[in-house]
């Protein structure tokens, strides 16, 4: 199977009513959103490997919403969740080029922590999002949150049912299509 590539992000994209403005789309190559891993201890962990897990999630949020006549408050937004959930991973991950890989960057200079609510807050100056969207993004780990969170992640499903499915497609994506 091949690696996706810039091309596949822009059409999956655009054929999926989404659009990013091109200020938006310079941010993400100058952060390493296409060359990136989506981790360095567990799933899509090489060059790219972001750029990959948000292209599968989005793709099995589409599948999953086809599947199962899943509602959205407007028609883009599984791939807008699929492709940004992780954005927060842009400061994570610093090139190693003595050993070629990655390895965990010391982010001294963040602006944001968490992982699900730093995200949103990455996308949020870039990209207008619903009250789903937000949800959907902030929760996509389920209950791989810290558990004082989980109380918060139920009623965020109990809201909005698609935070569930967000997590699932997450899921689908990290531990069966790319083990």
């Amino acid at each position: 199977m091949k690696k996706p590539s810039f091309k596949d992000f822009e059409t999956l994209l655009t054929a999926n009513h989404g659009q990013i403005s091109e200020e938006f789309m310079d941010f993400l190559k100058k952060s390493g959103y296409f060359d990136c891993p989506a981790s360095v201890g567990h799933h899509n962990n090489s060059d790219g490997g972001l750029l990959d897990h948000s292209i599968a999630v989005a793709e099995t949020l589409l599948v999953l919403t086809q599947r199962n006549n899943l509602r959205w408050s407007r028609p883009g937004s599984p791939v807008i969740i699929g492709l940004f959930h992780d954005l927060c991973k842009l400061e994570a991950y610093e090139k190693d080029y003595a050993n070629d890989g990655w390895i965990y960057a010391e982010n001294r200079n963040q602006l944001y922590t968490g992982h699900g609510e730093k995200s949103v807050l990455m996308l949020a100056p870039w990209l207008p999002l619903t009250a789903e969207e937000v949800a959907c993004i902030r929760w996509h780990m389920g209950a791989f949150d810290e558990k004082e969170n989980w109380s918060h992640y139920t009623a965020a499903v109990r809201k909005f049912p698609n935070v569930l499915w967000t997590h699932q497609a997450d899921m689908i994506a990290a531990h069966i299509l790319q083990r």
